[in-house]
C-alpha cells in the first residue's frame, strides 16, 4: 500500500461493536479496551497499556467439563426418521459455516492487503451473521443431544449426535486458527507500520505499539510527539485501524471459546424429576378423590344416623302414649 496517500481510517472513529449478547463474557476477559480511562495524558510511553490479544490463551482446551442441566421437553421423543431428517438440516448448517469461514478469511485477507471502510464494515458484518449461525447450530445440536438422551440405548441417535458435535467442533477450530492467524498478521503489520514512522524505535518499543491500545486518544496522540508530518499521521491511522480489526478478532475468539465450552457440557436431563412430581401429583389427586368420596359416604351415614335416632325417639314417644293410654283405660274401667 501507498503510505503517502490519506488513510481512509485516519479520522474515522471506531466501529460499533458487534454481538452485544456477549458483552459479560467480554467483561471476563479484561473489559472493553476503549472503555478504560486514559492513562496517557501526560505521560510519553506506549508501554501502560498493552492488548488482550498478547495476554490471553484463546487456543487453551477446555480442561474440565461443567453439568448442563436441560429441562425435557413434553411428548415422546422423536421417532429415528424424524430425528435423521433435523441431524441433516444441521449438517446442511455446518457446511454453510464452513462456506462462511472461507468468506471470512477472504475478506481478511483484502482488509490486510489494501485496507478501506468497506472492506472492514464487511468483515464485521459476515462475521456476525457467522457467529449468530454458530449459536443457531449450537442450540440444535444441543436439542438433539436431549431428545438422544431420552431415548436409551439408541445407537443410532448417539452415533449422529457425536458425529455431528466432531463436525462442529472442526469448524469452529478452523475458524479459530483463522481469526488467530490474521489477528497475528494485523499485529505484525502495526510493527512495521509503527516503525516507518519511529525509525530509531527499538525491538521492545516495537513490540509495545503492537499491544497498545490505538484506540485511545492518548496513545495516539504519543506516537505522534515524534513525528508530526501528514505521513505519520496517515501511517498511525493505519495502524488504529488495524487495532479496531485485532479488537474484533478478540472478540470473535472469546465468543468461539464459549461455544466450545458450550458443546464440552454433559447434559443432565430433568425429565425424572419432573415424571416423578407428574406422578406425585396425580397419586394426591386420586388420594383427594377417594377422600371425598369417603367424605360423601361418611355424611350421608351421618344423615342416616340422624334419621334413625329420630325415628326411635318416635317409637318411643309412641309406646309410652299407647301405655299411658291402656292403663289410662285399665284403671279406669276397674275403679267402676
Amino acid at each position: 500500500m501507498s503510505y503517502g496517500q490519506q488513510n481512509p481510517y485516519g479520522d474515522q472513529p471506531p466501529q460499533a461493536q458487534y454481538g452485544q449478547s456477549r458483552q459479560e463474557s467480554y467483561g471476563q476477559y479484561g473489559g472493553n479496551p476503549y472503555a478504560s480511562e486514559n492513562p496517557y495524558g501526560g505521560q510519553g510511553g506506549l508501554s501502560q497499556q498493552t492488548s488482550a490479544y498478547s495476554q490471553s490463551n484463546y487456543s487453551a482446551p477446555v480442561t474440565h467439563q461443567n453439568t448442563a442441566v436441560v429441562q425435557a421437553p413434553r411428548g415422546a421423543p422423536m421417532s429415528n426418521q424424524d430425528f435423521l431428517a433435523r441431524v441433516e438440516a444441521v449438517r446442511q448448517e455446518i457446511n454453510n459455516l464452513s462456506s462462511q469461514v472461507s468468506s471470512i478469511a477472504t475478506i481478511h485477507q483484502r482488509v490486510f492487503s489494501s485496507p478501506d471502510s468497506g472492506a472492514s464494515g464487511q468483515l464485521e458484518s459476515v462475521t456476525t451473521n457467522t457467529q449468530i449461525l454458530n449459536t443457531r447450530i449450537k442450540d440444535e445440536i444441543r436439542a438433539l443431544e436431549v431428545d438422544s438422551k431420552r431415548s436409551p440405548g439408541n445407537s443410532t441417535k448417539d452415533s449422529q449426535v457425536r458425529s455431528l458435535k466432531n463436525s462442529f467442533k472442526n469448524q469452529l477450530e478452523q475458524f479459530r486458527k483463522e481469526e488467530q492467524e490474521y489477528g497475528q498478521r494485523y499485529r505484525d503489520q502495526i510493527k512495521r507500520q509503527y516503525k516507518i514512522v519511529n525509525p530509531e524505535a527499538t525491538d521492545d518499543e516495537v513490540d509495545e505499539a503492537a499491544d497498545a491500545d490505538w484506540g485511545n486518544e492518548g496513545v495516539f496522540q504519543t506516537a505522534l510527539k515524534s513525528n508530526r508530518s501528514g505521513h505519520a499521521s496517515s501511517v498511525l491511522g493505519a495502524v488504529r485501524a488495524r487495532h479496531r480489526d485485532i479488537q474484533q478478532i478478540e472478540k470473535t475468539l472469546i465468543e468461539l471459546n464459549q461455544l466450545f465450552s458450550d458443546l464440552a457440557e454433559a447434559v443432565v436431563i430433568q425429565e425424572p424429576a419432573v415424571q416423578a412430581a407428574e406422578e406425585q401429583t396425580a397419586q394426591v389427586k386420586g388420594d383427594t378423590e377417594a377422600a371425598n368420596v369417603q367424605l360423601t359416604k361418611g355424611i350421608k351415614s351421618a344423615r342416616n344416623a340422624r334419621k334413625l335416632k329420630w325415628w326411635c325417639l318416635g317409637i318411643c314417644v309412641l309406646i309410652i302414649c299407647i301405655l299411658a293410654l291402656v292403663l289410662g283405660l285399665y284403671f279406669g274401667l276397674r275403679n267402676k
